[in-house]
């Protein structure tokens, strides 16, 4: 997990080689530390700097892309990815992030030629397990390849509470979902390996508690979301009234991404979940 400290080193080590080296392609690294760091404003002046000497380099093209999608801007993202294709051909790393980007523009026909392609050379790619996830579809166990979420006759695919926690645990920078119920009884957890989600359960649910007898003192009314955010990570608790949802991510997640995910599969949960 890249946190905080390191991001800082990495920072640190390139703006001394740039200092020395003013001509340096290490800018590269440099602007992506710093939108890793969330620092975008940064992050867009160092790679525009560093473009200017060397504007065929496909890797600062490729930082720039990324930077433009943290500002929402998919279209100049999808133009700067098409330059680091002309100047060094694609690659995986750049497939991936071109579907993310026709996802993000509503082509989802693009996304999903580019992801079934992707698929086919690796199923067990996280990345683009979650991509697929985002277009609600899944693979097919036969010839068709990716197939939207309407069922037969139109039936909308609704999801299992398992469902919604695998995909939720693919998502980018997440390192652990786990459900636990009123009670503190774990329903489901999907966590890496540093940690079990017996114990996230239980501290979700201590947190949950403190919330919820703080808030009553003095009349907020029940808590439905608590966010505690340290160097590292972030704990985002959800009171989803029959259980309470908790996702453990990285310092640098999406927020605004993984908040419409978890909206999304919430609203296409299977009836018997009762989320309210």
């Amino acid at each position: 997990m890249v946190d905080t400290i390191e991001l800082e080193d990495r920072i640190e080590k390139c703006e001394k080689i740039l200092a020395s080296d003013g001509s340096s392609q290490i800018f590269a690294a440099l602007a992506d530390a710093y939108r890793k760091k969330g620092d975008i404003r940064k992050a867009r002046e160092v790679c525009l700097q560093g473009l200017k000497l060397h504007p065929g380099y496909s890797s600062a093209r490729v930082v720039m892309a990324k930077i433009h999608m943290s500002d929402g801007n998919y279209t100049a993202a999808k133009a700067e990815l098409e330059k680091a294709i002309e100047s060094s051909g694609r690659s995986r790393a750049i497939d991936i992030l071109e579907a993310e980007i026709f996802i993000r523009l509503g082509k989802i026909t693009e996304a999903g030629t580019i992801l079934e392609r992707l698929y086919s050379s690796d199923p067990e790619d996280e990345l683009v397990l979650n991509l697929m996830s985002m277009i609600g579809g899944e693979r097919s166990p036969s010839k068709n390849g990716i197939k939207g979420e309407d069922g037969p006759a139109g039936r909308k695919r609704s999801y299992s509470l398992s469902d919604i926690v695998s995909l939720l645990k693919i998502m980018p920078r997440v390192m652990g979902v786990v459900v636990v119920t009123e009670e503190g009884l774990v329903l489901e957890g999907r966590f890496d390996g540093f940690i079990s989600r017996e114990e996230i359960g239980a501290l979700s649910k201590s947190i949950f508690d403190m919330a919820l007898a703080g808030g009553n003192k003095i009349n907020l009314g029940p808590a439905r979301e608590i966010l505690i955010e340290t160097q590292s990570s972030k704990l985002w608790i959800f009171n989803k009234d029959k259980f309470i949802l908790t996702i453990f991510a990285r310092d640098d997640v999406s927020m605004g991404s993984l908040k419409l995910k978890i909206e999304d599969l919430l609203s296409k949960a299977d009836a018997s979940i009762g989320v309210e």
